[in-house]
């Protein structure tokens, strides 16, 4: 497993971020990113979260190679191709989970997935997600596409974490 740490995102973590914005794989996975990328988008994203939830800068030898967040409960995340398939998303988005849990009182995570991504289904999956719901839906970067949805609830993950103890 690759040394990872985490932290705020900040306006000297750009150029990582945008390098990243500036893969068409990337973008096409994400709900709410443009395509082509814009610099003043990644720049408003490049700065600490203000709302309820929060944004990790997902670091590997303090430079950026992804994004974890979970945000009026829902998890979303995007990586650098580079370190993509190496298992980072699984690991990130469990601690994601576990810290949302624990600093905030919803009871139930949301995710969704766009239907051509199974490896992102996957990693829901091992987190216990459980698909719940399939429509169409846009993005700036899709023409409509068939999205999963998936939910976790606090009783489901606190009875994950029990029997993995």
């Amino acid at each position: 497993m690759l040394e990872t740490t985490y932290r705020t995102l900040r306006a000297d973590d750009f150029s990582e971020v945008h390098a990243m914005v500036s893969h068409w794989s990337v973008v096409r996975q994400l709900g709410r990113w443009p395509w082509p990328p814009q610099q003043s988008f990644t720049q408003g994203r490049c700065k600490p979260y203000e709302g309820q939830g929060f944004v990790w800068g997902v670091c590997i030898d303090d430079r950026v190679v992804g994004s974890m967040a979970v945000t009026g409960g829902e998890l979303g995340y995007m990586f650098a191709p580079k370190v993509h398939g190496k298992g980072l998303a699984s690991k990130v988005a469990g601690d994601a989970i576990a810290k949302a849990f624990a600093d905030y009182d919803w009871p139930v995570l949301h995710a969704s997935v766009w239907h051509d991504n199974p490896a992102s289904a996957a990693v829901l999956r091992k987190c216990g997600f459980i698909h719940w719901q399939t429509h169409y839906t846009r993005s700036p970067a899709r023409l409509p596409s068939l999205v999963h949805q998936y939910r976790l609830p606090r009783a489901k993950w606190d009875g994950l974490r029990t029997t993995s103890q």
